[in-house]
């Protein structure tokens, strides 16, 4: 049965919303059928790459599109509660960009009105829904690297050149830890769960937002996650998850389709090459459509409490190292 394609509307027109609309060309039935911005002209601008897109000058406009399936929130961190709940009162279900919120407070509160409207939320936290995490898992589930005892991730990009406001601003939720360290969190609550102990340190901008961050997760079991973020500086981007027999290493980028390998002690290797072609954020539209077709108003790839444990570690560290925003 060919199902009719899936309409995306998508709030922002900054570069992950550029990112997720081409990715979006790979598959045949979905369509930026609509796009908000505070600017017509950018609107206009954005509409115009993608066929029969309609820009829309208001936010309110677009989520009263008739036309829409789901909304795609692609704007600055502080505005994704905002945002989130602007399309669920509209009844429009929401794909919205990580970090999900700012904080658990406002996630729960996004949460509480999809499941009150029962509509489909998702964290598009969109590393969750590759094909070489779906390996991991696999990987993990089969038990061949023994019980694990160690996780090693790291991301650091070279921004300092960067004058988008939303790396550096308080007001935007800006910093290391909620642009790029959610990757890392994430991943270590996918491989390891909710941690018993954090410990974390930071180091901070003129402005007051974190320009590296650190964080060591301890488990009752005895595992570790030893976990850096940077905005100064460009590290590897690579992933180790080790065991009793082995270990499990992810290539650059490892938060991206990447090549992997299967070290065992016994000094087996089995390769994991990648194939993947496109960025890959297509993958949650993907399984989000599928949400919203079959009634689910959670991913079971990414959950609603999966999403509130992971936020709530991230609200950890920023106790931990100080670090609040003006919006809270």
């Amino acid at each position: 049965m060919n199902l009719k394609k899936f309409k995306w509307g998508i709030i922002g027109t900054g570069g992950i919303a550029n990112a997720f609309a081409n990715d979006l060309a790979y598959l045949d039935d979905h369509h930026v059928a609509a796009v908000g911005s505070r600017s017509m002209k950018n609107a206009e601008n954005f509409a115009a790459k993608f066929p029969e897109c309609v820009g829309y000058d208001s936010y309110h406009k677009l989520v009263r599109d008739p036309n829409l399936d789901g909304i795609y929130i692609a704007t600055p961190n502080n505005f994704h509660i905002e945002h989130t709940l602007l399309a669920l009162e509209a009844m429009k279900p929401v794909l919205c960009e990580k970090p999900f919120a700012i904080n658990t407070r406002e996630v729960e509160l996004m949460v509480d009105k999809a499941t009150q409207n029962q509509l489909t939320l998702v964290e598009a936290m969109w590393t969750r829904f590759l094909p070489h995490i779906e390996q991991v898992r696999t990987i993990i589930k089969s038990g061949v690297l023994g019980t694990i005892h160690t996780l090693q991730a790291d991301h650091g990009q070279r921004l300092t050149g960067s004058t988008n406001p939303r790396l550096w601003e308080p007001e935007l939720g800006g910093g290391a830890l909620l642009d790029l360290g959610i990757y890392l969190v994430s991943f270590a609550h996918l491989i390891l769960g909710a941690p018993d102990k954090i410990t974390a340190k930071s180091s901070f901008t003129d402005k007051g937002v974190d320009e590296q961050t650190s964080a060591i997760f301890e488990y009752r079991n005895g595992a570790q996650a030893i976990l850096n973020t940077t905005l100064k500086n460009a590290t590897p981007c690579r992933a180790v998850v080790s065991g009793d027999n082995g270990w499990l290493e992810i290539d650059r980028t490892f938060y991206n389709p990447a090549s992997m390998r299967v070290v065992l002690f016994d000094g087996t290797i089995t390769e994991y090459p990648n194939h993947y072609e496109g960025l890959g954020l297509r993958e949650q539209a993907i399984e989000f459509s599928r949400c919203v077709r079959t009634n689910l108003i959670e991913s079971p790839l990414m959950t609603h409490g999966e999403s509130i444990a992971v936020m709530s570690s991230m609200d950890e560290i920023r106790r931990q190292v100080g670090l609040r925003y003006p919006i809270e």
